[in-house]
């Protein structure tokens, strides 16, 4: 009562119009709600929230819930999209998926799942005021709100680990490689240090959604600012790790650059990531949860998905590499008016090249006019004195096809790479 009370003299209403003064007036309701929160034990503030809901009964409320919705609508589905591409793109050629594919897929599937719980979560009164929540919905909000916690933590890691793969198959160098292993080592132990302090925020767990159970509970603001600040770090050591080994490779300046971009651009998630924590911080003293909440929800669900959606376009390139040969293709069936014929020669999109036509390691430039040459190496079981054309644009080679047996090292030559910068 006192919390109405005071409400009532800072909101200056009228005795004979309190109903209107307090139902259209969000930041008295808001303090009139901080009040409660502070001042009442919990079958109080429920039972206050009955109350305010019968009363204001009736009036308009602002609500976030579509642009919620909307968003775990759209963001899954651009996931799934681009992830099903990939996996499209690579099977086609390799007819088999490898660790970062996986990796991709599990990333997309609690993405997933967490938009769905953020769906349902709408649906019960998430992106609401607090005071405007239904008070038997309160309870399923918190236990959705609880499990996507732990769903971001699983999808975060889970995108991560399929980059340190894509870049431990992509690149050969063993100190390079070493440093991938280390790095995916932290993500996993950051992960699971971060799952754990989750799940046990507090003990019992049932006294997170439970307010009327007394429990002990970590500080969940620090755990938060410190999960984010270690994911921008972990974001950042993603994007610069491969830039040294792409500046190595032997390549037009232009074609160096453009791959340093295609892997750059994984660092908007670290953008998002910053974001986040920048309404992670504005959250730590909020008593409007089910509203203030839902741009902390949105922005981990961009972060994923730009760490998905990003990390996938280097795993994409043998597809868009391929759409001028389909366009053309295209466009020469339909100056022809078939559908049967093609124009001679004209390269097959995505066609799996056959064992039979693979170029050799040993071939000589004499024998490959197109590739030149980029480096000598002395041949493997031929004997000292013999030597063989190697290209070092290993990493463009494997984006561009992978061997499908898995081996690291057999691979398809691709023309791209071959292009030596102008001495």
């Amino acid at each position: 009562m006192p919390c109405f009370v005071d409400g009532f003299h800072a909101g200056h209403c009228s005795m004979t119009n309190l109903t209107d003064c307090i139902c259209i007036n969000v930041p008295l309701q808001a303090g009139v709600s901080q009040c409660v929160q502070t001042s009442c034990e919990f079958s109080d503030q429920y039972d206050t929230a009955l109350v305010s809901q019968e009363l204001c009964k009736g009036y308009p409320t602002e609500s976030r819930r579509r642009y919620s919705r909307i968003f775990s609508i759209a963001l899954p589905t651009i996931s799934a999209t681009v992830v099903a591409l990939r996996c499209w793109a690579r099977y086609t050629v390799t007819q088999k998926l490898w660790w970062d594919d996986w990796s991709a897929l599990i990333a997309l599937f609690f993405l997933v799942v967490s938009c769905a719980c953020g769906f349902a979560n709408a649906g019960m009164g998430f992106g609401e005021h607090y005071w405007d929540v239904e008070p038997g919905k309160g309870k399923t909000i918190i236990q959705l709100f609880y499990a996507m916690q732990m769903f971001y933590t699983f999808m975060q890691v889970a995108a991560k680990t399929s980059i340190c793969c894509f870049y431990y198959r992509v690149f050969t160098n063993t100190p390079f490689l070493l440093a991938v292993k280390g790095a995916l080592v932290f993500i996993l132990l950051h992960g699971a240090m971060f799952l754990f302090l989750v799940i046990f925020q507090c003990l019992p767990v049932q006294s997170i959604w439970d307010r009327s159970i007394e429990g002990k509970c970590l500080n969940i603001t620090a755990i938060g600012y410190g999960g984010a600040a270690i994911s921008i770090f972990e974001d950042i050591v993603l994007f610069i790790m491969p830039v040294p080994e792409l500046l190595k490779l032997q390549l037009s300046r232009k074609k160096k650059w453009a791959l340093v971009f295609m892997f750059g651009i994984g660092s908007f998630a670290c953008i998002a990531s910053m974001i986040r924590l920048k309404y992670l911080v504005s959250l730590a003293h909020t008593f409007d949860a089910t509203w203030d909440n839902v741009d902390v929800v949105l922005w981990s669900s961009i972060e994923v998905n730009l760490a998905i959606v990003c990390g996938s376009l280097p795993a994409l390139r043998p597809l868009f590499k391929r759409i001028p040969a389909l366009l053309s293709t295209a466009m020469s069936t339909a100056r022809s008016g078939t559908g049967t014929n093609r124009r001679p020669g004209a390269p097959t999109p995505l066609a799996k090249v056959s064992n039979h036509s693979r170029p050799s390691c040993a071939m000589s430039a004499e024998s490959s006019p197109r590739r030149p040459i980029l480096a000598e190496a002395q041949s493997r079981g031929f004997g000292s004195s013999s030597t063989v054309k190697v290209s070092h644009s290993t990493v463009d080679d494997r984006l561009d096809l992978e061997e499908g047996t898995g081996s690291r090292d057999d691979l398809e030559q691709q023309d791209w790479a071959a292009e030596k910068p102008a001495s």
